[in-house]
């Protein structure tokens, strides 16, 4: 009950922004798997690429998608802003999770990498 209590305020201050933040961060992040997605395929179709390890090519298809990353990292962003009803500074946020958000991204391609390869 006091989780509710607590939480009810936030959502009526964010209203419909909450609804929008969390529908861009998710498109975002499809957004990603499906460049590494491209990126993992396109690596696979080249030739003379044959036998490259799991490694080197999530490091590509990592690097290829850097600018996903970076529209990703920045949703979320907007996304704590809203939930935190701009109570917690953006500096403060990304100091604190950007490693975190970037690490699981890069996890998620390392993934991806494993079952396509």
């Amino acid at each position: 009950m006091r989780k509710f209590a607590i939480t009810l305020p936030v959502l009526l201050l964010t209203g419909c922004e909450l609804g929008t933040a969390l529908t861009n961060a998710g498109t975002e992040k499809a957004q990603y798997k499906s460049c590494i997605i491209n990126q993992i395929e396109g690596l696979q179709s080249s030739p003379g690429i044959e036998g490259i390890d799991a490694e080197v090519t999530t490091d590509r298809a990592i690097m290829a998608c850097k600018h996903r990353e970076e529209i990703y990292v920045v949703e979320m962003t907007d996304l704590a802003m809203v939930l935190s009803g701009n109570m917690v500074k953006r500096e403060k946020f990304l100091e604190d999770e950007e490693a975190k958000l970037r690490s699981d991204l890069h996890d998620l391609a390392q993934e991806l990498v494993i079952d396509r390869t």
